[in-house]
């Protein structure tokens, strides 16, 4: 690998090198494969920490009916 063509590193990224350079390659890719599983987990998955969340006893068409009331409620008739 040519480390000439490499950024700078940051002084964190830096100390975590200096820990890991030595590391097996096996090893490196295993850390690539687990620190890109979590980044991708927290773009994607984001809304699935809201799953579940919604705690309701009413039935699903009379929340609807609810919400689009709402959306309704605070409109005034204007006369043309």
């Amino acid at each position: 690998m040519n480390t000439s063509t490499l950024t700078t590193p940051s002084p964190t990224s830096a100390r975590y090198w200096a820990t890991l350079k030595d590391l097996s390659n096996d090893v490196k890719l295993e850390l690539i494969s687990l620190l890109s599983t979590s980044m991708r987990k927290t773009e994607e998955d984001w809304t699935e920490s809201f799953a579940g969340k919604w705690q309701d006893e009413r039935p699903t068409e009379e929340i609807i009916d609810d919400i689009r009331e709402a959306r309704n409620a605070h409109m005034k008739e204007v006369e043309l």
